[in-house]
């Protein structure tokens, strides 16, 4: 009997597996708007800002951010755990935007840069130096992927679904980072 029991509850049990795969497939995807930081979230870009500081340039002024902004193709290496969730993004139809805290001067390099390495939309690629959350806002996101605390608290002030990525361990910025803190998920070995 015990047997019995057992075969007909593993019936029961792929039955309703079975049913429930079948009901997914009929409820249609509803493509997201998904944002993505860029420092230490789609590039390891510690290089760049590197050569901005070896430049002479007064570090975070208008030229210093054109020697950055100018210096990612051959220094910024792209990560490949992010432009894989990119890319699945992507594939479901979601919308794809960039936005990053650097200021736009010499833009137009980072822009083409970003298009070339993600295919990303020139004209989803913002340049937000003062806080993120009103371009959130104003895109209507539905997720934001970022490294840093205000990456998270940004998101959720916006009403967006935050999620973390890691940092690699060579970062120069050692700042507002803590995995984890806020509740968000981390995306696991995404510091590559």
């Amino acid at each position: 009997m015990f047997r019995k029991r057992n075969k007909l509850l593993l019936l029961l049990l792929v039955s309703l597996l079975f049913s429930a795969a079948s009901w997914a497939k009929t409820v249609p995807y509803k493509p997201k708007r998904v944002g993505f930081d860029v420092d230490d979230t789609l590039l390891f870009s510690t290089p760049a800002f590197k050569k901005g500081f070896r430049s002479g340039k007064i570090p975070f002024s208008r030229a210093f951010w054109g020697v950055v902004n100018k210096s990612d193709s051959g220094n910024s290496i792209v990560k490949q755990k992010t432009k894989q969730i990119l890319l699945h993004h992507k594939a479901l139809g979601d919308t794809i935007y960039a936005i990053t805290a650097r200021n736009p001067y010499n833009g137009r390099y980072l822009k083409k840069f970003l298009n070339e390495k993600f295919g990303i939309l020139r004209s989803h690629i913002f340049f937000e130096p003062h806080g993120k959350i009103k371009k959130m806002r104003e895109l209507k996101l539905d997720i934001f992927y970022g490294d840093s605390d205000s990456d998270i608290t940004d998101a959720d002030s916006a009403g967006v679904t935050p999620i973390r990525i890691m940092r690699s361990k060579k970062s120069s910025y050692k700042k507002k980072y803590h995995p984890g803190k806020f509740g968000e998920k981390v995306i696991k070995n995404s510091d590559k």
